[in-house]
């Protein structure tokens, strides 16, 4: 018999019961409350939200629930490992966040290919750059999974938060470096070659870019709101898997329609 520590008492009388008959007992197992920190536990605060339209339905990812965890692109497999880890024990424990996403990722990473996902896009002309064809691996372990080729043809988009004042070089990941100046959305780059020696040199981020214009709508819903970008076209064919959005994190593709693309974020 397994069930939760506030059944001791019963399991007393229980017990009582099969001696005063001379029954064998079965065997007791009782465990403490498990706390999972910041989502939501108790199904009564969960069916008034749902109600309310405060959550999306039982596998919002504000939850605690499987459906939740699933939805996000938490394997069965580490879930199982992560909660094998804690046992069963009559003391009140802490779910480990942490520990259920290093097994996670030690799962889904060899089968994540990556993609490039753009938040809070910005268009940036880049003078003088060369048109240039990318060619950005799939998955840096699997190279005979091919790559995803990005056409640069003098404007791309970037992040608007790698977009911050007095930050004069970054490297757009697989293609080149670029010096910018300006802020806000008034940006102004030029081509400043493509070295990567030089932009380890000056310290320069590596971030992810898309061809202007070449970009697919994506919504990434994350247990702290929704993120608006863009993201690659391929990024289509990956629905019902998890992918990593490079610089981003883990992400299940959810949903793909005309209007573009809703990924539900895993995990970094």
């Amino acid at each position: 018999v397994i069930r939760g520590k506030d059944h001791i008492a019963n399991t007393r009388r229980q017990r009582y019961i099969f001696d005063y008959f001379g029954w064998e007992p079965p065997v007791y197992r009782h465990y403490g409350r498990m706390g999972i920190e910041g989502v939501v536990l108790s199904t009564s605060q969960m069916r008034a939200g749902i109600a309310a339209g405060e959550y999306r339905g039982w596998d919002d990812i504000r939850l605690g629930t499987l459906r939740a965890i699933a939805r996000r692109g938490i394997s069965p497999e580490a879930v199982r490992e992560a909660v094998l880890d804690i046992g069963i024990g009559e003391t009140d424990i802490s779910f480990s966040w942490e520990n259920l996403f290093a097994r996670n990722k030690a799962i889904v990473d060899p089968s994540s290919n990556r993609y490039f996902f753009v938040p809070d896009p910005v268009p940036v002309r880049v003078q003088g750059g060369p048109d240039h064809v990318a060619h950005a691996l799939l998955h840096p372990a699997h190279p005979e999974r091919g790559t995803r080729d990005l056409h640069f043809t003098g404007e791309v988009i970037l992040p608007r938060e790698d977009l911050a004042e007095g930050r004069a070089m970054v490297r757009l990941k697989d293609l080149f470096n670029i010096e910018m100046t300006g802020e806000g959305t008034d940006i102004s780059a030029c081509f400043a070659g493509d070295s990567l020696a030089d932009a380890r040199a000056r310290k320069a981020p590596i971030i992810q870019w898309l061809p202007a214009g070449a970009g697919v709508p994506c919504t990434l819903v994350t247990p702290d709101g929704d993120r608006a970008g863009m993201c690659e076209p391929r990024v289509a064919a990956e629905l019902g898997q998890v992918v990593q959005f490079e610089r981003v994190g883990f992400a299940r593709i959810d949903a793909v329609s005309a209007e573009g693309i809703i990924a539900y974020f895993t995990h970094r």
